[in-house]
C-alpha cells in the first residue's frame, strides 16, 4: 500500500468521525472503533478502553456547548503493514458551537487504523493533545 493510499484512508476515517462528533451521535461514533479500542484526548479524564467506555465518553464530551472537530492535517505521516496503518500529524482542533461559532486552537493527532473483516478501516488507538506553548 502507498503512502498516497494511506493517506487517503487517514483522511476518509477523520471526515467520519468528525462528522459523528459533529452530530453527537454516540452509536456512530463507536462504530468508528474496534470494539476494545483505546482512545485519549487531551484533557484529564479523557481516556476510553472498550466500547462501554467510549459511550460514556462521548456522552459526557457531547453535554458540552460545543462540538469537536480537526483541520489542516497537511502534513499527514503515515505508516502500514498489512491491515494496519498508524498516522501522525499536526492540526487545528476547531470547537464549534451551535450557532456554528467556531473556535481554533493547535492540536495534534495520531491513531492506529486496522481493517476489519468486512473492509472498514477502525480507529484501534486514536490520541489528540495540545501542544504547550512555550512562555
Amino acid at each position: 500500500m502507498t503512502q498516497t493510499s494511506q493517506q487517503r484512508i487517514v483522511d476518509e476515517a477523520l471526515h467520519r468521525l468528525i462528522a459523528g462528533l459533529r452530530r453527537r451521535d454516540v452509536e456512530g461514533v463507536v462504530a468508528l472503533f474496534h470494539g476494545d479500542a483505546v482512545v485519549f484526548g487531551s484533557e484529564e479524564g479523557e481516556q476510553a478502553i472498550g466500547a462501554e467506555e467510549l459511550r460514556a465518553f462521548l456522552s459526557r464530551l457531547f453535554e458540552r456547548p460545543h462540538t469537536y472537530g480537526w483541520a489542516g492535517w497537511d502534513l499527514l505521516l503515515t505508516g502500514g503493514d498489512g491491515d494496519l496503518i498508524w498516522f501522525v500529524s499536526p492540526s487545528t482542533v476547531v470547537l464549534q458551537d451551535d450557532a456554528g461559532r467556531e473556535q481554533e486552537a493547535p492540536y495534534r493527532l495520531s491513531a492506529v487504523l486496522e481493517r476489519a473483516d468486512d473492509g472498514r478501516w477502525l480507529f484501534r488507538l486514536f490520541n489528540g493533545t495540545e501542544p504547550v506553548v512555550p512562555s
